[in-house]
């Protein structure tokens, strides 16, 4: 038979690894979808998120991206699905006097995340040419509605979402979660820990038996 002290420690290394592992398992992770805002100044070939708004004054060769994401601590928010490529964009769009050619790209996002009864519209591309001096919401508002709240915050364009205005919600789950790889690899670390706390636990079981035999000696 265990001794006290055995028993104690086996009983108190079950209730911590109970606990972690029900911490683990019922902790539902939540995050934000709103409409995501990225840049690429002209010769770039890869997106960058914007620091501020759709305040910036756009120059000749740049491309403006929008895209419906899901983002939280541990999900990224993802950039539009197609790079920004103004040659592509704007190919056979001329140079125009005191105007300014601009690629826009926007991305509705997937279904997975969209609001319910809403489905999310076709990808949309286009070569924007707005006057010079023109900043980034200038040339979105160009071409397609925009919603935006008090704050300033972009809520819809083209009427999608219809209402809602960066509304929190539960993450997607690990199958249909949007190009990161991060939940991927909080759920291996999860199916990783679970056999090294089983490991811990024998080892103390072992421990507890020498212990015991120890003192009976």
């Amino acid at each position: 038979m265990f001794s006290k002290i055995a028993r104690h420690s086996i009983l108190l290394s079950l209730l911590i690894i109970t606990s972690s592992l029900s911490i683990s398992s019922s902790h539902a992770a939540t995050g934000y979808r709103y409409w995501g805002y990225f840049q690429a100044q002209g010769g770039a070939t890869s997106w960058t998120a914007a620091m501020t708004g759709p305040s910036v004054e756009v120059k000749d060769g740049d491309v403006e991206g929008w895209t419906f994401v899901f983002s939280n601590n541990d999900i990224p928010a993802v950039a539009p699905m197609m790079d920004p490529d103004f040659a592509t964009l704007c190919d056979g769009i001329p140079e125009t006097a005191g105007k300014v050619r601009v690629g826009l790209v926007v991305d509705f996002g997937d279904a997975n995340i969209a609001p319910e009864g809403e489905t999310p519209m076709e990808f949309f591309s286009d070569c924007v040419v707005v006057p010079a001096g023109s900043v980034g919401l200038d040339v979105l508002k160009s071409v397609l509605d925009v919603r935006a709240g008090d704050s300033g915050l972009i809520c819809g364009i083209a009427g999608y979402p219809a209402q809602e205005c960066g509304a929190e919600i539960e993450a997607p789950t690990t199958q249909e979660a949007v190009t990161t790889s991060a939940p991927i690899e909080d759920a291996e670390q999860s199916s990783q820990s679970t056999p090294l706390l089983m490991a811990v636990l024998a080892a103390l079981l072992l421990v507890g038996f020498f212990f015991n035999r120890r003192r009976n000696r």
